[in-house]
């Protein structure tokens, strides 16, 4: 591969550098994004898009053209942005790029070693296609500016020039996106707002950078639910946001508004990782909701066998009892939870014998249980309730006694 090809080739596949922010108010951000490094000799031929992360669309062009900084203005106070950037090389640089790489660094094997100091990013799905079509009013304009100026280099040079020179080909270099950078307007001090609102999206970087200008943050609570930071990044089951609001020191066992811990909440929402790092943190393993509910019931109503095998490995207690005086075994049989559950929790030495706090027998709900055809669950009798076959056995004599009786009287 020649050196023009290897620069086209290394260009395509180039990584800039991310934005950087150079001021925020409330309702803008400042961003500079000039390049340094092996191709900053060319960065008088460079062009720029900048997007900015929305819901829908997912990207918007923020801006196009040839400077490195812009104000990108009218932007929702105390609210994070994700932006990322591109680098076009101009079409009338594309013929002189491998001279320009050997007027600056002097031989080829320099320019080649400098090409190796390159942040390549290798089979993405967005590599720049050597011929690109017109995409989008950003990429139009940018397309229609390279085309004017051949156009007129055309119409302005001698006519010894004409018959050589080469027609507008639409032709340019694309680089691969850049990392994205995360930012937010700014506020009187970082918002707790918009600090959620990075929790809620996962958006780390945001959240550490927030955390560093504001550790208090670690502490806020939703005053609605009474969730931490920590308890919504548990519901959502991002272990990673988890481990950094933990390496944050953020508070293991701080109770909801109905008494939850995210403990709780992790295994409610059978996040098994999440559970296991929570645990090797020092969780409180004992933490009881406001209806007295201990982790193994929310082990039985997480309705993953998995799950309940963790907690009663990590030494749960099946005789654990709510307000209501339920035990794991008595709140799997209310909840109509699986077989498999009700059958780990009696293996596991549960009392089938035992009563609530109203004096109810854990039999007499066994037999009140239906299933989705509203017929009553043996299987799940058979398991609480050492009596029920020989009842069944009884009752199915005297049913057939009390035929064979009445078939004798009409014989005579």
């Amino acid at each position: 591969m020649d050196l023009q090809s290897a620069l086209c080739e290394a260009f395509k596949s180039w990584q800039p550098s991310a934005p950087e922010v150079l001021e925020r108010t409330k309702c803008s951000v400042t961003l500079d994004w000039e390049q340094r490094g092996p191709l900053e000799f060319l960065s008088e031929d460079f062009l720029y898009r900048l997007e900015r992360n929305e819901k829908i669309p997912p990207w918007i062009v923020a801006y196009s053209g040839g400077k490195t900084s812009k104000l990108i203005d009218y932007l929702a106070p105390r609210h994070p942005y994700r932006f990322r950037l591109k680098v076009f090389l101009k079409a009338t640089a594309l013929p002189s790029l491998a001279q320009k790489a050997l007027e600056h660094y002097g031989d080829e094997d320099t320019v080649y070693e400098k090409l190796k100091e390159l942040t390549r990013v290798d089979n993405a799905d967005n590599i720049g296609d050597y011929d690109v079509k017109l995409k989008g009013k950003a990429s139009s304009g940018i397309m229609k500016n390279e085309m004017d100026q051949e156009v007129k280099v055309e119409k302005n040079g001698s006519p010894e020039d004409r018959p050589t020179q080469k027609q507008p080909q639409n032709k340019w270099l694309e680089s691969q996106w850049s990392e994205e950078l995360w930012t937010s307007t700014d506020t009187d001090g970082t918002s707790a707002v918009c600090f959620c609102m990075a929790v809620r999206c996962g958006y780390l970087k945001q959240i550490q950078v927030m955390l560093e200008e504001k550790p208090s943050l670690i502490g806020t609570v939703n005053s609605t639910n009474g969730f931490t930071p920590l308890a919504t990044a548990v519901r959502k089951g991002d272990i990673n946001t988890v481990r950094l609001l933990v390496a944050n020191e953020a508070e293991l066992d701080q109770a909801s508004t109905t008494g939850q811990t995210p403990l709780h909440l992790a295994v409610l929402g059978n996040h098994a990782a999440i559970v296991e790092f929570l645990l090797e943190r020092g969780a409180n393993f004992e933490t009881r909701d406001l209806n007295g509910l201990r982790v193994e019931h929310y082990a039985v109503d997480s309705c993953s066998l998995d799950m309940l095998k963790l907690i009663l490995d990590r030494g749960g207690d099946v005789g654990a009892r709510d307000h209501n005086g339920w035990t794991p075994l008595f709140r799997a049989l209310c909840q109509g939870a699986k077989y498999e559950i009700i059958d780990e929790l009696i293996q596991r030495g549960s009392d089938v014998d035992t009563r609530d706090s109203a004096g109810l027998p854990l039999t007499s709900v066994a037999r009140l249980l239906k299933n989705r055809h509203g017929r009553s669950r043996d299987s799940i009798l058979r398991l609480v309730d050492s009596q029920y076959p020989h009842e069944k056995a009884l009752a199915n004599f005297t049913r057939l006694t009390k035929k064979i009786y009445n078939v004798h009287t009409l014989l005579k």
